[in-house]
């Protein structure tokens, strides 16, 4: 179920976007000591147990994981100033100058209170399938053992875990909800109730004060309203700008687009039906019809490559770009379908987004002699039909920075739930996939990687049309560029620069 919470929180969102109004962004930004972010999630709670529930690039403002990424996406410190990794285990060594907002320094009890709560949060799937146990060697030393050799509690901490002080939330949980603490490089100052944060930079930031001393965040607007707020100065910075939106900065020196084409994630047309399920030639015939490169033209503004791997390139490591046969092939799709059980009754294709690339999957399908509707519901109503089974066709961003090429083979399994258990069930791959989970030794591993992925294209369930594109939008007063942040959500606020009057 890799990257589900993540993909269904960005569905959410996403719609919500669409109906929320740009609350109290009327004045433009006239101080260059603050930054106005416009948030492309709601922060319901400021609490990192409610994961699915804030803005991930507040949490990370707030409060801090073991370890962070760098603008190039490398794993760089932030609570854990070094650590040692193996097949098994972890060993992270605390920074021991790192202090919460309230001046009392970070312990390991704090890093093990916090995990004590995730393991025991909405989100504890994701991490009981990562870790199997965790302790404490001493004051500033924890362990994190893994669930599996190939598990990368790295990418994972990054996305998931957030520490924050035994004390002060033991004494009084309610009120830490409306005044959270945490060691990150920014203290909460407020949240007013149209969703408004405030946020001021914290002088005792163990890794040096943040040069922007205020972030103001503002609540989800539609994305065209966000782009319009970053002209007119109103805002600063935006995550998720539309890519069919990026080329009116081209010639703007007021901001900069920071776009990365090729993220963790792809748009992944997925076969779920028993229909489908049931007709290997009916899923090959779809599979092969699918032009990838009309869709990154009809659907993506020409912006990226269309896909040539079964998952998004950056998840696919040395497998990245290998040919297990061909892709789109019209002839090929005809001929398949010719043997298949199609009795010529609609197939539906079933979004939340991403109308256009359906319409272009649409289009693709009838030249074979498909037909095919399109259903668009919300993000809620999409991921009820996904958890209930009745989806047919659907298209995904699927993959996620903290993922792994295991677990996106998993999620494909039998056992791989909401769309693994949907699909059709192959034998020789879940024997494949379950001495994986289990293979210690590197090499062999990728052995049986390599085999899996030679069985999961001749399936035909997974139809990766193209890396999924993100980008984000700065005012050029500030100096921030992570294509790795762009590409993975992930952006460090305390990490932005001020430029100063001979670079604006």
């Amino acid at each position: 179920m890799e990257g589900i919470f993540m993909k269904r929180l960005l569905a959410i969102l996403l719609f919500l976007a669409l109906v929320t109004g740009l609350a109290a962004c009327g004045q433009p930004s006239v101080s260059r000591d603050t930054l106005t972010y416009i948030a492309f999630a709601p922060s319901d709670s400021l609490v990192p147990l409610d994961i699915g529930l804030c803005e991930p690039n507040v949490m990370h403002a707030i409060y801090e994981g073991l370890v962070k990424m760098d603008t190039d996406g490398n794993i760089a410190p932030m609570l854990a100033k070094r650590w040692d990794d193996s097949g098994e285990k972890t060993v992270f060594y605390l920074d021991q100058n790192a202090k919460f907002h309230d001046g009392t320094p970070v312990t390991a009890d704090d890093v093990i209170f916090s995990l004590d709560l995730f393991f025991k949060g909405t989100y504890s799937y994701g991490f009981k399938s990562r870790i199997a146990s965790y302790e404490k060697n001493d004051d500033h030393t924890v362990t994190l053992y893994k669930a599996a050799p190939y598990v990368n509690l790295f990418t994972f901490s990054i996305e998931n875990i957030f520490i924050i002080p035994k004390a002060v939330y033991e004494k009084d949980p309610a009120a830490f909800e409306k005044a959270p603490v945490g060691s990150g490089p920014y203290q909460f100052v407020s949240k007013d109730n149209d969703g408004m944060i405030t946020l001021k930079a914290f002088d005792g930031y163990h890794l040096g004060k943040a040069e922007v001393e205020n972030i103001i965040v503002k609540p989800p607007v539609d994305p065209s309203t966000a782009v319009i707020a970053i002209q007119t100065g109103e805002a600063d910075m935006f995550m998720g700008a539309p890519i069919s939106q990026l080329s009116v900065f081209d010639n703007d020196d007021k901001a900069k687009v920071v776009l990365e084409k090729n993220s963790w994630s792809a748009n992944t047309l997925l076969p779920l039906s028993n229909r489908l399920a049931q007709d290997h030639n009916l899923r090959k015939a779809i599979f092969h019809a699918v032009n990838r490169a009309n869709a990154v033209a009809l659907a993506n503004e020409n912006i990226g490559e269309p896909a040539v791997n079964l998952f998004a390139k950056r998840l696919m490591g040395e497998f990245a770009d290998k040919s297990y046969g061909p892709l789109y092939d019209e002839k090929l799709a005809k001929d398949y379908l010719s043997k298949s059980h199609y009795d010529g009754s609609p197939i539906t294709i079933t979004i939340w987004q991403e109308t256009a690339l359906a319409e272009s999957v649409q289009s693709d399908l009838k030249k074979i002699g498909i037909n095919a509707k399109i259903e668009q519901l919300d993000g809620n109503a999409w991921f009820d039909k996904l958890e209930k089974g009745e989806l047919e066709l659907t298209i995904v961003p699927y993959g996620a920075f903290s993922g792994t090429l295991e677990s996106m083979l998993i999620s494909m399994s039998s056992t791989g739930a909401n769309y693994g258990d949907h699909m059709d069930k192959n034998a020789n791959y879940d024997a494949l996939i379950k001495q994986m989970q289990t293979e210690t030794d590197e090499g062999k591993r990728k052995e049986l990687i390599g085999k899996a992925l030679e069985i999961l294209y001749e399936r035909a369930d997974v139809s990766n049309l193209f890396d999924t594109p993100f980008a984000y939008i700065i005012n050029s007063d500030f100096d921030y560029t992570s294509k790795a942040g762009a590409g993975s959500l992930c952006l460090y606020f305390g990490d932005i620069k001020l430029k100063s009057g001979e670079q604006r």
